[in-house]
């Protein structure tokens, strides 16, 4: 069998960390399945604004095609549909085995950890996600609000600030520069799961809940400023030795015409070493679910999977394969 890219990188003891960056409200398909309203020209998709990347996956070409080529290389499109309308109902589908955090479930599943769950920064978790639910393996989470919190020496805090443009005086973790440093912090802090909301934009408990904007201008508007920091941040954590980081891209669901309404799913981004450039599926033109979507515990299979740990049969199976090296 032929070499992977990061084959040089791996290592037996690699270890593996899953980063869920949350877009909160639910972004419009035009992101991660750009190529569903060509025809149509919903959400403002034009040949002139998407990029294709391979296998099937065509992305906004300003957003999630202009992060760099080891993101662009291992970046897959997974549809999923819970069939469910209200946003907490949907967040919970997202995030809940029931009463279970799908967060703590996967940290248990992956090596021991000094801080095996953590959620950063001022926003938290979404409205209507359990705050307290029960722990897994003794495993419970805990909230990160200052960039020391993850414990680091101080060269190396140092580093991670100035790659952000994170000021050196500072400590609350509560814009987008600010999360991005303390996600890596955790990661270099072996952390194995971190959950953080990254839109500071818009209305806090729901900063992709973008009704009405059939065109996705404003959609458009909240992702540019996460954009670069995304891009420092994909770099460094997929060049980052013996580390195996998938990060994953979300929010409860997507958005359909007209009126760029609530999705009874939607399609998630997934960026990870062993991931192969892909879709698996497309949204349709009014912006519902791919007829193919898998419920959401597939979602967290295919992490698992990609993550290449024991536990990943916890999460059952998933139909995507063909996206994972």
């Amino acid at each position: 069998m032929a070499l992977g890219p990061f084959d040089a990188l791996a290592s037996p003891r690699e270890r593996p960390a899953l980063v869920v960056l949350w877009l909160n409200g639910g972004p419009a398909g035009l992101f991660n399945s750009a190529d569903a309203f060509l025809a149509n020209g919903a959400f403002g998709v034009t040949s002139g604004n998407i990029r294709a990347l391979g296998h099937g996956l065509y992305v906004d070409a300003a957003s999630l095609g202009a992060l760099p080529p080891v993101a662009l290389a291992h970046m897959a499109a997974v549809p999923f549909k819970h069939g469910l309308y209200s946003h907490n109902d949907a967040r919970v589908g997202m995030l809940q085995a029931g009463p279970r955090s799908q967060l703590l479930r996967m940290a248990a599943a992956l090596p021991g950890s000094p801080l095996p769950c953590a959620i950063v920064n001022r926003l938290g978790l979404p409205v209507g996600v359990a705050s307290d639910p029960p722990a897994e393996r003794g495993i419970a989470w805990q909230h990160v609000h200052r960039f020391a919190d993850a414990g680091l020496a101080a060269a190396e805090r140092e580093d991670i600030r100035h790659a952000y443009g994170v000021s050196q005086g500072g400590s609350a973790v509560e814009d987008l520069p600010g999360t991005f440093a303390a996600v890596e912090a955790l990661i270099r802090a072996d952390t194995s799961v971190v959950f953080a909301q990254i839109a500071f934009t818009g209305r806090e408990d729901r900063q992709f809940d973008t009704h009405h904007d059939d065109s996705g201008k404003l959609a458009r508007q909240i992702m540019a400023p996460i954009t670069p920091g995304l891009s420092v941040f994909l770099q460094r954590m997929l060049t980052l030795r013996g580390r195996n980081v998938v990060t994953l891209l979300t929010g409860e669901f997507s958005r359909t015409l007209p009126g760029a309404d609530h999705a009874q799913g939607g399609t998630a981004t997934v960026i990870g070493k062993y991931l192969r450039t892909g879709s698996a599926g497309r949204q349709l033109p009014d912006g519902s679910p791919s007829e193919n979507s898998a419920v959401p515990e597939a979602l967290w299979a295919f992490l698992a999977a990609a993550l290449r740990v024991d536990g990943a049969a916890a999460f059952g199976n998933h139909p995507h394969s063909q996206l994972l090296i």
